[in-house]
């Protein structure tokens, strides 16, 4: 499917590797029933430098920009049992996880995370359900390092959506957040902006 990461290796338009971020969830364009993977290690090799087998990722995929750097992922399944508290912010170097890992030309990757947007500022209607609530707010602020996050409203109080792992996570004002492998690492981070215990 495509070209497997070997730890050992250094050396409209299509996405480049500054549209992905550690914890992205992505998808291959070019499988027709493709699994989530997660965006896990972004190193600066390019395409026609990392070493698959006797090839590189370029030649295995010609018909993509061979100087652009390679997004490394480990799909979802395989990640959700390894590190299922992984939500990004940093690289896992390869040597370190036990699973199939596998180096992608940028372009050949969808970013499920992605808004929609290439670049700008968010709409306006966005951030409405945030006034009044400047420790969601910060939270937001925090989530978005690693994750794109969704605003939403449930009778004037806001609640943070985002994806992680194939999975929707909902964090409510209190703290409260959604079932899921992530929820307790969630909590936490949410606990040291609105207050709370965490899990």
């Amino acid at each position: 499917m495509s070209s497997q990461a070997q730890p050992g290796s250094d050396g409209g338009r299509l996405p480049d590797a500054d549209s992905f971020d550690l914890g992205d969830t992505v998808l291959d364009r070019e499988d027709d029933d493709p699994n989530t993977a997660t965006v896990i290690n972004c190193p600066p090799v390019s395409c026609d430098a990392w070493d698959v087998g006797e090839e590189t990722v370029a030649d295995h995929n010609p018909e993509y920009d061979a100087e652009a750097d390679v997004i490394v992922v480990a799909f979802d399944d395989d990640l959700g049992e390894a590190k299922p508290e992984y939500t990004g912010g940093e690289p896992i170097p390869l040597a370190e996880i036990d699973v199939p890992t596998y180096a992608f030309p940028p372009g050949r990757l969808a970013n499920v995370d992605a808004s929609g947007d290439d670049g700008g500022d968010a709409p306006e209607a966005a951030t409405s359900p945030l006034e009044g609530f400047d420790d969601v707010r910060d939270l937001k602020e925090r989530l978005e390092e690693t994750s794109d996050v969704d605003v939403r409203s449930d009778d004037g109080e806001p609640i943070l959506a985002l994806t992680k792992a194939g999975r929707e996570y909902r964090i409510r004002a209190d703290g409260t957040v959604s079932d899921g492998p992530f929820q307790s690492k969630l909590a936490d981070v949410a606990a040291d902006f609105l207050g709370g215990e965490g899990e």
